[in-house]
């Protein structure tokens, strides 16, 4: 019984110790260094969604506005947002709504963003698909993007829809970067590491 409740406790030691993982995109209009506002990434563990928040600042008023990972990185300080390449597709599907399971959407499909009568677009989105954590689907890196128009899904038959959305240009991009105070252990994780030492040594002695 001891050795049932010992191993418990270190496993909720362990699993209190694990450490989330944050990102940040200082997102500038494209080809400039004006920045716009700056989204923050933030995901508690590997099963949870990614929550995107922020405020950026654009000129198209009342606008819905595709936004999407795109497939490289660009510079920090002035981003050429034609090299963040397409959109982040590692499993080589068609485009479609941020609501699509993983089959049918690309990673990197955020749908739209909505600005406001004064051009504001507050950012407060939840998606499990991509993800902070090392994996195919990671983020890290590589580039957020507002374009131009509206993305349609995927649905329309259009020219672009099942790749684009049908979007449009690029006005705006950042590169997705992690925050300083992340990680592979954090300070309650290492605690934890040392208790579940201690009580294994304890239990080889009972």
């Amino acid at each position: 019984m001891i050795f049932v409740l010992l191993a418990t406790i270190s496993l909720l030691f362990i699993h209190h110790g694990q450490c989330a993982m944050q990102a940040t995109a200082n997102v500038r209009l494209d080809g400039t260094s004006q920045s716009i506002g700056t989204l923050q990434f933030y995901q508690s563990d590997p099963s949870s969604a990614v929550k995107i928040t922020g405020a950026l600042t654009l000129s198209n008023i009342s606008s819905n506005l595709g936004f999407h990972v795109h497939a490289l990185g660009v510079s920090e300080s002035m981003p050429n947002c034609t090299a963040a390449g397409s959109h982040f597709n590692p499993y080589n599907t068609s485009h479609g709504p941020r609501e699509a399971n993983i089959t049918s959407r690309h990673v990197g499909d955020l749908g739209n963003i909505v600005t406001l009568a004064n051009g504001t677009a507050i950012i407060n989105i939840e998606d499990k698909i991509v993800q902070l954590y090392t994996s195919n689907q990671s983020i890290i890196n590589l580039s957020i993007v507002v374009h131009y128009g509206m993305d349609d899904g995927g649905s329309t038959g259009i020219k672009d829809s099942a790749t684009t959305g049908n979007a449009g240009g690029r006005v705006a991009c950042g590169l997705i970067k992690l925050a300083s105070s992340n990680g592979l252990m954090n300070k309650p994780t290492l605690s934890a590491l040392f208790l579940t030492i201690v009580l294994t040594f304890m239990m080889f002695l009972y």
